[in-house]
């Protein structure tokens, strides 16, 4: 169970589209009756409107190796939800090769 100041990985939709609105924050709240989740910076703004559809908790860690890998992550053919669980150190190895991809 998520809960409010927990560090998370947001998409717009289910699938982990990295073309989409996505991001990692802090959770905030949920509207059930509409099922999305809201998310907020570190300053309690808000990084969508109308919220995001899927959320999952994630360490600050793999937070911030997403937020350093994000060109990498935007360039590649693979879902956020790959990002998410993926072996960090194997994959920092294989994006060292790649360079500036």
């Amino acid at each position: 169970m998520i809960q409010k100041g927990d560090y998370v990985l947001a998409t717009k939709w289910n699938d982990g589209d990295r073309r989409e609105q996505w991001c990692v924050g802090i959770y905030d709240s949920e509207d059930t009756e509409r099922g999305r989740h809201y998310v907020v910076d570190n300053d309690g703004r808000s990084f969508r409107a109308s919220g995001f559809r899927r959320v999952a908790k994630i360490s600050r860690e793999r937070g911030e190796f997403i937020l350093r890998n994000r060109p990498t992550i935007e360039w590649a053919e693979r879902s956020l939800w790959w990002w998410k669980r993926c072996n960090m150190k194997k994959v920092s190895q294989d994006i060292s090769i790649l360079g500036d991809a």
